[in-house]
C-alpha cells in the first residue's frame, strides 16, 4: 500500500509542478522556451540522477525557483544569451557525461543499470545539443538558452548530490 501512496504522491507532485510551469509560461508568454527547458531537463534528469529534495514542498519550490531564474536570466541576458548558453554547455556537457549516473538516493545502482543510464543520458544529451544547434541556426537564442539552462540545472543537482555525499564521508 505504501508504494501506491508514494506513486500517487509523486504523480500529483509532478502534475502540480508541470501545471504551475504551464501557467507561468502562458502568463509570461514564454511557452516555447518553457517547453524547450522541460524537454531538456526532465528526460536527462531521469537518467543522470542527482540531488532529490526531502519533501514534495521543497521539490515544488526548488523546481519553480530554478525555472523562474531561467526566465529572469533569459530576459536580462538578452544580447549575451548565446555566449552564456555556450559557456553553460561547455561546462556542463563534459561533466554530466563523466559523472553520469549519480546515485539517486534510493540505494546503489547496479552495473547493468549504470550502463543503461549512461547510454540513455548520452543519447538525450546528443539530442539536446542538436536542438541547441538547430535553435541557433534558426535564430532562436532564447530557446538555445532554455536548453542550456536545463542542462545546467541537471549539472547543479548532480554536483549538489556529490557534495552532500562528500560531506557525509567526512
Amino acid at each position: 500500500m505504501k508504494y501506491y501512496t508514494y506513486g500517487i504522491e509523486l504523480v500529483l507532485n509532478n502534475l502540480l509542478i508541470f501545471l504551475s510551469i504551464a501557467v507561468i509560461s502562458i502568463l509570461t508568454d514564454n511557452i516555447r522556451i518553457s517547453f524547450a527547458y522541460i524537454l531538456t531537463y526532465c528526460p536527462i534528469r531521469n537518467y543522470v540522477g542527482g540531488y532529490h529534495c526531502k519533501t514534495y514542498t521543497k521539490c515544488y519550490f526548488t523546481t519553480l525557483i530554478l525555472y523562474i531564474l531561467m526566465l529572469i536570466f533569459d530576459t536580462y541576458l538578452f544580447d549575451n544569451r548565446l555566449i552564456v548558453s555556450c559557456i553553460l554547455l561547455v561546462i556542463t556537457i563534459p561533466m554530466i557525461l563523466i559523472l553520469t549516473p549519480v546515485d539517486f538516493g534510493y540505494g546503489p545502482i547496479s552495473d547493468n543499470d549504470r550502463k543503461k543510464y549512461r547510454k540513455r543520458s548520452t543519447v538525450l544529451i546528443a539530442l539536446a545539443l542538436l536542438s541547441f544547434i538547430f535553435s541557433i541556426v534558426t535564430h532562436q537564442p532564447n530557446v538555445a538558452f532554455a536548453i542550456s539552462w536545463g542542462m545546467f540545472v541537471v549539472f547543479l543537482l548532480m554536483m549538489r548530490s556529490l557534495f552532500e555525499k562528500l560531506s557525509k564521508v567526512r
